[in-house]
C-alpha cells in the first residue's frame, strides 16, 4: 500500500519536484495573491516562431480566468513573460509558423496548444507547449467539467500521456523536444505527429484526444515511417492510467478526496476515483490506508500532511484514475 500511494502522488504530479505543478490557493478557493513571477519556455511542433502566447490565471476548480500577459515566440519557438501573479496558470499558444518535419514545408499553426504550470513569486517557471501537453489538458477534463482542469488533475493527465507515449522519465512540461539533429524521445513523438497528419490523420482529434484508440495503429505507422523505428502504442481517453505501482489490476475501487497542508504543496486539493485497487483497500477505518497515504506525502511532498476522506463510492466529477499492473 505504501508503494501504491507514493506512486499515486508522484504519478499525479502533486509533488512539486515532479512537474512543478503545485497549486497555492487559499482554503476558500480564492485566486492567489498578486506577486511578480516569470514564465518561459518553448512552443513546439517543431519550434513555432511568431506564435502568440497568452497566460491565464486558473482558479482552484480549474476554470480559466483573466489574461495575465501576452507575448510572442522568437527564434526556436522560445518565449518569456512576467506576470503579476502567483498560482496555477494556463498557457495558450496559437498562430506562428513552423517547418513540418514530414513534408519539409512551412506551415501556420491553426490550432491552439496548451500547457499548465504554477507560477511562484520571485521565481521563473518553465512551460513547454506541445501537442502532448495539449492532449493532456483534454484528458484532464475526463470525468470533470468541460473547460475546467485543476492543476492536480492536469498533473495526473500529463503522467498518463507520458506513459501512453512510452516517454517514461520525460517531464513533458519542462523538457524541450528536439525534432532535428540529435532527436530526443519527445522530439521523435512530435515528428510522428507531423507524419500522422501528412498521412491523413486529424490533428484536431489528436489535440482533443478524441477516440485515440481509433488512431493508435495509424500513429504507430507514422512513427515508424518518420523515425525508421517501429513501435506500438496503447492509447485511451476514458481515464488517467498509472502503471508501475506494483498493486494495480485489482477489482477494488475507492473514492479519495482531501487537502494537503504544509510543505511545498500546501493547499493542493484532490478528488480521485481510483480503480484497479486490491479489494480490501477501501474498507472503512483502514489503518494501513491512512498510514500509507501520509507516509507517501512525507516523501513526495517534503513534509506535507494530508487530511482526507475515502469510501467505496466516488464523488461526482472525481478524476478517474486506473492503476494498471
Amino acid at each position: 500500500m505504501k508503494k501504491l500511494f507514493k506512486a499515486l502522488l508522484y504519478g499525479t504530479a502533486i509533488s512539486a519536484m515532479a512537474l512543478a505543478l503545485v497549486a497555492c490557493n487559499d482554503d476558500d478557493g480564492a485566486p492567489a495573491a498578486s506577486a511578480s513571477s516569470s514564465v518561459s519556455g518553448t512552443v513546439a511542433k517543431g519550434p513555432i516562431n511568431g506564435a502568440t502566447v497568452t497566460i491565464y490565471a486558473v482558479d482552484a476548480s480549474g476554470v480559466k480566468g483573466a489574461a495575465l500577459g501576452t507575448t510572442t515566440t522568437g527564434t526556436g519557438g522560445t518565449y518569456s513573460a512576467n506576470v503579476n501573479y502567483a498560482g496555477p496558470v494556463l498557457i495558450e499558444a496559437s498562430g506562428g509558423t513552423y517547418t513540418d518535419e514530414a513534408t519539409g514545408t512551412t506551415k501556420t499553426l491553426a490550432e491552439t496548444l496548451r500547457v499548465m504550470v504554477t507560477t511562484t513569486a520571485g521565481a521563473t517557471v518553465t512551460g513547454v507547449v506541445t501537442p502532448l501537453t495539449t492532449a493532456a489538458y483534454a484528458l484532464g477534463q475526463v470525468g470533470g467539467t468541460a473547460g475546467a482542469v485543476s492543476i492536480a488533475t492536469y498533473g495526473a493527465a500529463v503522467n498518463s500521456i507520458q506513459a501512453q507515449f512510452n516517454l517514461s522519465g520525460v517531464n513533458l512540461v519542462t523538457t524541450v523536444p528536439s525534432v532535428t539533429g540529435t532527436v530526443n524521445g519527445y522530439g521523435a513523438i512530435l515528428r510522428a505527429v507531423s507524419q500522422f497528419v501528412a498521412n491523413g490523420g486529424s490533428l484536431n482529434a489528436f489535440l482533443t484526444w478524441s477516440s485515440p484508440t481509433s488512431f493508435q495503429v495509424a500513429f504507430a505507422t507514422a512513427y515508424g515511417t518518420i523515425n525508421s523505428s517501429p513501435i506500438t502504442f496503447s492509447f485511451n481517453n476514458d481515464s488517467v492510467v498509472i502503471s508501475g505501482t506494483g498493486v494495480g489490476g485489482g477489482s477494488g475501487q475507492c473514492g479519495i478526496s482531501g487537502l494537503i497542508s504544509g510543505g511545498p504543496a500546501n493547499g493542493v486539493t484532490f478528488n480521485y476515483c481510483v480503480s484497479g485497487l486490491p479489494v480490501s483497500s477501501c474498507q472503512s477505518g483502514n489503518a494501513t490506508l491512512s498510514t500509507a497515504l501520509n507516509a507517501a506525502s512525507t516523501g513526495a511532498l517534503g513534509g506535507g500532511t494530508i487530511a482526507y476522506s475515502f469510501g467505496p463510492t466516488c464523488a461526482a466529477n472525481a478524476t478517474p484514475i486506473v492503476l494498471a499492473p
